[in-house]
C-alpha cells in the first residue's frame, strides 16, 4: 500500500500544477515547520473505485486536514460525512488495509492514542477498525470511520509536529516541557497558545502550575509573528489585577512555547484589545526571548566534558580521550556526578555507604545517609538523586542536599524494585527501568517534590521498534528536555534506543557489539553526545546514526553532567 501511496503522490505532484489564487479572504499560515520535499496531496474517490482502494484514499486524505478534512469527507456516506469529528484526537498505528469477506479494515497495531489537545499516550496492543462499507448511487462510501483520525506511523513521524509546549514549575522559576503532536499543517501560533489554555497532561499536572489561568482563551485576532520574530497574542479573561509576579510567569511560560514556531524571539499579549503589561518588556513593549534564559534550565548547561571513574579514582575525560583526575578527599569512589551547571560534585565512596557532595573544586561534605549500596548518582535542581538499599533490602530513591541533608522519596506507585533511573533537569518527570518477577519494564512518573518528596503516577511506557516491543531494559538517561535514551533489546537485538517522553517516536541508533549495562547522555534541548559502558569498562561513544566508536579509556563509571 505505502508503495502505491508513493507513486500516486508523485504523479499528482507533477500533474498538479495550478493557477495561484490572487483574490479571495486572507488565512492563517501554518509556520511549523519548512517545505519538505514530497507534499502530501489527497484526491477524492475515483468513480467505480473499489471498496480496498476507497479506504486506502480515504486514509491517505485523513493526513491531508487542510479545510477541515474536506477531502476526506467525501469518502463518508451522507450525514456520516457531516458527523464525523476528526478534532476528537485520533490513533498512531502501524498496519495495512485489506478486505476479507466483504469487509474492508485497517489492521495491525496501535501505537498509540491522540486526545483532543494533541496529547499521546503509548499503547502496543493489536488494532483492527472496520469501515463499514456502504453503497450511496451505486458508489462504495465508507459509513464507520473511526473516532478522530487514524495516522500511520510513517505520516506521524514525518507530517506531524512533536511540539515542546511549557508550564510553570509549582516553585515558579523555571519551565517544565510537555509534549503535544499537532498537523504540519495545522501548527501556527494559535495552536500553540490553544495548547496552553487546554493545561498541562494529567501526569505532570500536580507538579506544575498553568500561568494562563483559568478563564483565559484566544481572542478573536488570535497569535501571529511578525517579520521581526514578535509575536503577538490576543487574549481574553486575563485579570486587569494579575499581580506583577503572576505576569512574570506568564510571559516566561507562553513565550518559551512560541518557541515551537520557528524565529520567535518576542512577545507581545493583548487582553481584549488593549495592551497586557509585562514585566521586563522593552519600551517597544515586547517581552524578548532573550531576557527568559534563565527560566530554560537547559540553558545553564555549563561544561559537556564526560566525567568517569577509573581505578576507584573520579576524574573528567580531557581532550584526546586522556582520564584528568580529580579530587574527592582521598577516598576511593565508586561514581561521581556534576551538575548541569557545573557548580556541584558529588562522589560515592567505594563501599557505597557515604556521599561527598559540594562545589565543584571546593571542599565536600561527608554524608554517610543510613543506606547501603548507594548508586546511579546524578544532580537535577541544584540537589543530588541516588538509589539506596534500606536494612530489609528494599531500594528507595533518595534525594541529598549541597548541605548533606538527606530525604527519602516516598514510592508506593512505582510497579517495581527501580533498578536505574533518570530525573529531568526540571525535576519533575523520573523514567526508570523497574524490575518485577524477574521481568524489567520502563515506567514514567512524575515527582511532586517539596519537604515530602514523592513520586505518582507511575506508568508503564509501552515501546515499539519496527513493530518489535522493546524488552531487557538496563539502563537509561535524559538527553534532552523531552527525549530519553535507553539500553534495551528488540527482537533480541541488543541497542540503543532514543524515545519521546511519552513514547510518541522510537529511534533505533544501531546495535552495540557488547552488552551494555550503563548509559549517560548530556543532556541539551535538541539531544547531544551518547555513551555506554559495558561490564569490563569498555566505553563506546555514539558518533552517527549508526555507528559506535570505542573510547581510549577503560572506565567502571561514566556520566555526563546532570
Amino acid at each position: 500500500m505505502t508503495r502505491r501511496i508513493a507513486c500516486l503522490l508523485l504523479a499528482l505532484l507533477l500533474l498538479g500544477c495550478t493557477d495561484v489564487a490572487t483574490t479571495g479572504p486572507v488565512q492563517e499560515v501554518p509556520l511549523g515547520v519548512e517545505p519538505g520535499g514530497v507534499q502530501i496531496l489527497a484526491a477524492p474517490p475515483q468513480p467505480r473505485v473499489t471498496p480496498v482502494r476507497l479506504v486506502e484514499g480515504f486514509v491517505q486524505a485523513m493526513a491531508v486536514p487542510e479545510a477541515d478534512y474536506s477531502v476526506a469527507r467525501q469518502y463518508l456516506s451522507p450525514g456520516v460525512a457531516s458527523a464525523w469529528n476528526p478534532q476528537e484526537g485520533g490513533t498512531v498505528y502501524k498496519g495495512v488495509v485489506s478486505e476479507r469477506d466483504g469487509a474492508v479494515a485497517v489492521t495491525g497495531t496501535r501505537t498509540g492514542v491522540l486526545d483532543e489537545a494533541g496529547r499521546f499516550t503509548a499503547t502496543s496492543d493489536t488494532f483492527s477498525h472496520d469501515f463499514g462499507l456502504v453503497e450511496v448511487d451505486g458508489e462504495w462510501r465508507i459509513g464507520a470511520p473511526p473516532d478522530g483520525v487514524l495516522v500511520s506511523d510513517y505520516i506521524f513521524e514525518r507530517y506531524w509536529s512533536h511540539v515542546t509546549v511549557y508550564f510553570m514549575a509549582d516553585t515558579s522559576d523555571h519551565v517544565v516541557p510537555d509534549l503535544v503532536h499537532i498537523p504540519d499543517a495545522l501548527l501556527t501560533p494559535s495552536r500553540v497558545i490553544e495548547a496552553q489554555i487546554a493545561g498541562p497532561s494529567a501526569s505532570i499536572a500536580p507538579s506544575v502550575i498553568n500561568a494562563v489561568g483559568p478563564q483565559v482563551q484566544l481572542g478573536a485576532e488570535g497569535a501571529s509573528v511578525d517579520a521581526q520574530g514578535t509575536a503577538s497574542v490576543a487574549l481574553t479573561g486575563l485579570p486587569a489585577t494579575m499581580p506583577d509576579e503572576r505576569r512574570r510567569l506568564l510571559g516566561a511560560q507562553v513565550l518559551w512555547s512560541l518557541t515551537a514556531i520557528p524565529r520567535v524571539t518576542g512577545l507581545r499579549i493583548t487582553s481584549g484589545g488593549a495592551p497586557f503589561q509585562l514585566p521586563g518588556q522593552n519600551v517597544d513593549g515586547v517581552l524578548e526571548l532573550a531576557s527568559q534564559q534563565g527560566f530554560q534550565l537547559l540553558s545553564r548547561a555549563a561544561t559537556a566534558d564526560l566525567f568517569g571513574v577509573r581505578d576507584g579514582v573520579g576524574g573528567r575525560i580531557g581532550p584526546n580521550d586522556v582520564f584528568l583526575p580529580m579530587s574527592s578527599d582521598s577516598v576511593a569512589v565508586s561514581e561521581v556526578a556534576v551538575s548541569v551547571d557545573g557548580t556541584l560534585v558529588a562522589f560515592l565512596d567505594d563501599t557505597r555507604t557515604t556521599v561527598l557532595i559540594g562545589p565543584l573544586g571546593g571542599a565536600p561534605v561527608r554524608v554517610t545517609p543510613g543506606w547501603s549500596n548507594l548508586r546511579s548518582a546524578q544532580f537535577s535542581l541544584g540537589n543530588l538523586w541516588v538509589l539506596g538499599d534500606d536494612g530489609a533490602a528494599v531500594t528507595h530513591l533518595l534525594r541529598v542536599d549541597a548541605q548533606g541533608s538527606v530525604t527519602k522519596v516516598e514510592s508506593a506507585d512505582t510497579p517495581g524494585t527501580i533498578v536505574d533511573f533518570s530525573l529531568t533537569q526540571a525535576g519533575v518527570r523520573l523514567a526508570a527501568v523497574v524490575e518485577r518477577s524477574g521481568t524489567r519494564r520502563l515506567v514514567m512518573a512524575t515527582l511532586v517534590g517539596g519537604a515530602e518528596p514523592r513520586l505518582v503516577a507511575a506508568d508503564e511506557l509501552p515501546l515499539l521498534s519496527l513493530r518489535n516491543p522493546l524488552t531487557a531494559y538496563r539502563s537509561l538517561d535524559w538527553s534532552g528536555e523531552t527525549q530519553l535514551a535507553v539500553v534495551a533489546d528488540a527482537a533480541g537485538v541488543h541497542s540503543v534506543f532514543l524515545t519521546t517522553l511519552d513514547g510518541a517516536l522510537v529511534e533505533d541508533l544501531g546495535p552495540l557489539a557488547k552488552d551494555a549495562v550503563q548509559i549517560s547522555a548530556l543532556p541539551r534541548p535538541g539531544g547531544d553526545a551518547i555513551v555506554v559502558r559495558a561490564q569490563d569498562g569498555t566505553v563506546l561513544r555514539h558518533d552517527s546514526s549508526t555507528r559506535w566508536s570505542r573510547m581510549k579509556e577503560v572506565l567502571q563509571e561514566i556520566s555526563f553532567p546532570g
